[in-house]
Order: C-alpha cells, then structure tokens, then sequence
C-alpha cells in the first residue's frame, strides 16, 4: 500500500530522476524534497532497515551514481519507494544514472542510462560541492514543466525540438538556473517563471548535434552522425576530440572536423610522420613512439571495455600504422616503423589486455627491445616492443582475434 498519494502523471521517459521526485514533492503537498526524503526514510525504514540509510536526504545526492559504497542499497531503496508510490517495478531505477564498469579516453569513468554510456565529465553538476548551471528550454518547459535528462549534458547545448538556445541564466536576476539546488522546475529563486522567457534561434550546426547525438541521422556520411554509430561511441568520440584538440565546449565544431575524416586525421599523422627524423635524438629503433606520436595510441582507446563492433576512430588509426608498416619496410637502417611501444600501447594496438601482452612477452611471441633482469616486470608504459613487430602480429590473426591470442591460464 503506498504511503503517498501516487503521482498522478507517469514518468516520461526522457525525464531526469531528480526532476520527477520534485514532481512527486508538489503533488504531495510537501514544502520542499528534504521533507519528502524524510518521509520515504520513516517509511523504509520498517521495511528495510538496512537501506532507509541510504535514501538522501539532498537532492543532490539522489541519483545512484552519487553512491559511494553503497549504491546497491540505493538501488533497493528506489526499488522499495517504487511500491510506496505504487508506481510500476523500475520505474525510477530507468530514470537513475547508474554507475557503469566502463571508461571513455585516459580512464575516465562514465555513468550509464538506458543502454547508453556517457563520460562522467559531460554531466552538468556532477561535482559533489559545485554549482553549475543547468539549463533549461523555455518552450518545452511551457508544454510539459520536467527537467529533460538530455539537458543535464555538455554537448547539448541548444533544444534539437525548438531549434533554440537553452536558456543558462534567469532573464530576471541573472542568476545561473539550477533546479537542483532552486528545487524549482519551472521557477527562479526570484519568482521569474521561465516558461515566460523568450528562445534565441540557435546555430544550426549545435541543432544538428543535439538532434543527432542519441538517435543518429540516416542520411549522414559524417561518421559522428551516423545512424550505424551508437550514441555510446559519438560521445566517445567527442571526448577523443576534446582531449585532443583542446578542452573547448563548443563541441559543433567536432561536426565540422569528422565530415572530412579520415582525411584530415590522417593528413595531420603525415605531417608528423614526415617530421619524426628532425625529432630523434637517436636511431627508430631505439626511440619511442610516445616521444613522436604523444599520446595518439592510448587515446584511441575511445572506450574501454572496447564494443565488439571496434569504434572508428581506433579502426582508422590501426589502418594508419598498417600502411605505415607497408610502406616502410625493413631495412639496414631502422625506419619509423621501428620505433618501440610500450606493453600498454601495445595492448591498445591488439585491443587485449595487459596480461595478456605480458603473456605473450614470456611465452616469446613478443621480442623486447632490451634484455629484461630476471623476475623484473617490464614497466607498462616504457617503450620496449617494436611497432612493426606488433602490426604484422595483429594482422596475422586477421580481424576476428577479439583481443584474445593466447589460451587463458
């Protein structure tokens, strides 16, 4: 039996977890959410007592990933509250962003909804103790008041709908909107109601990304865009982008970059690759390719665990190194196909692990540059391995290996 009046509108699904719980706090005549979570832990905790704890008490707090250790209570706790509103089974659990075992470019951590991975980094607010604003669109505010999820993303920047610019600031007091911390969906801590505010057209190039972002565009040739890409892999590939050409936030210039791939890319690696000689302050063979390249292999690790499908942007630069392996070949003098990557770059390369390429390593497949002490582990990120060596090796097992070369122990 639920101890609350039950919300007498559904969820949407595109709506955020803390957006609907505001909706439940109005609808229950409550003053504000501290008063609803007291409520819910009362009532949890003669159901549970092990999880009443876990329910927060801010708002802020609310979403799952936000549990440090114990977001397995903070999913039977949503689940239990799911019967208190006698509201369908995962009902808030599909509203929630989850944590997710996975990691975009340089390890960083993402959280997971709807079958979508997104970086952590992209989430407006997602620092404990920051305030940030969190926009809003005037216009779907005005024909249904909830806060979209889609919103809570960097990358979108405009309403893909409305075709406007989502509005950051009060028009009124020039404060930066927030409903979290305002508790307000469709009002400012000044009383300005935001449904009233007039849109600014946006860009064309900022609707077509927020337009494309999670659905795609069937007749894109833009590999960012494409329907075939998952809304996983294009935000992998906007933080690659990010990494690589500067922490800028106006991500529809990624638009722009990926209509001429690979072209551009590969005309940049040319330019380097043409320049490698002037860079050595030693022979190929005994440089690494790190001192060159920079971080270009272990960025191309767009995500991690990697999709069976590989992401593009790792697929073209494997066929960057193939041709340039082919086009240099072995010689008397080391050429830049000699040069030495390390066990974790080579791990990328062969999209496996590195236990595995330390297996390979001892089992003599792989051949280090440098005599090893005995019982010394090689260190992961010190250039040992020869490039070409590893290129040849991955083609040999064609492009059904799935990163698995040796047998398991």
């Amino acid at each position: 039996m639920a101890f609350l009046f039950s919300p007498k509108v559904r969820a949407f699904s595109d709506e955020s977890l803390e957006s609907y719980l505001l909706r439940v706090v109005a609808e229950n005549f409550f003053d504000s959410y501290q008063q609803l979570s007291l409520a819910i832990r009362e009532e949890l905790h003669e159901l549970d007592f092990e999880v009443h704890g876990a329910f927060p008490i801010e708002l802020k707090r609310l979403n799952v990933y936000h549990a440090k250790h114990n977001s397995h209570f903070r999913m039977r706790a949503l689940s239990l509250l799911e019967s208190l509103l006698d509201l369908p089974p995962h009902e808030l659990q599909k509203l929630a962003l989850l944590r997710s075992n996975r990691t975009f470019v340089g390890g960083m951590s993402a959280v997971h909804r709807n079958g979508v991975d997104i970086p952590m980094s992209f989430i407006r607010y997602d620092a404990e103790d920051g305030v940030e604003a969190l926009p809003v669109c005037p216009q779907c505010l005005k024909e249904n008041p909830y806060i979209r999820q889609a919103w809570h993303l960097k990358p979108v920047e405009v309403c893909a709908k409305h075709e406007c610019e989502l509005l950051h600031h009060c028009p009124e007091c020039q404060l930066p909107i927030n409903y979290i911390e305002n508790e307000s969906i469709t009002y400012c801590a000044c009383g300005f109601e935001f449904a009233l505010a007039s849109s600014i057209n946006a860009d064309n190039q900022k609707v077509v990304l927020s337009r494309s972002l999670f659905d795609g565009d069937a007749l894109s040739n833009n590999p960012l865009l494409f329907m075939g890409t998952s809304a996983t892999h294009r935000l992998a590939a906007l933080v690659w982008y990010q990494k690589r050409y500067g922490k800028c936030d106006d991500f529809s210039n990624a638009i722009t970059y990926f209509d001429a791939w690979p072209n551009n890319f590969y005309n940049e690696l040319d330019k380097l690759t043409a320049g490698a000689e002037l860079k050595l302050i030693d022979l190929f063979n005994r440089t690494s390719f790190h001192s060159i390249f920079g971080e270009l292999i272990l960025n191309s690790q767009c995500i991690y665990p990697e999709d069976k499908e590989p992401h593009f942007i790792h697929l073209a630069l494997m066929e960057y190194l193939r041709k340039l392996v082919e086009s240099s070949p072995k010689t008397k003098k080391p050429n830049v196909a000699d040069m030495l990557v390390s066990v974790a770059e080579t791990a990328v390369l062969l999209s496996t692990t590195h236990e595995q390429v330390y297996r390979l390593y001892q089992e003599g497949i792989l051949v280090s540059k440098f005599r090893q002490k005995m019982r010394h582990r090689i260190e992961p990120h010190v250039g040992v391995f020869y490039l070409r060596q590893i290129i040849e090796f991955q083609l040999s097992f064609g492009s059904n290996n799935q990163g698995v070369y040796l047998s398991s122990w």
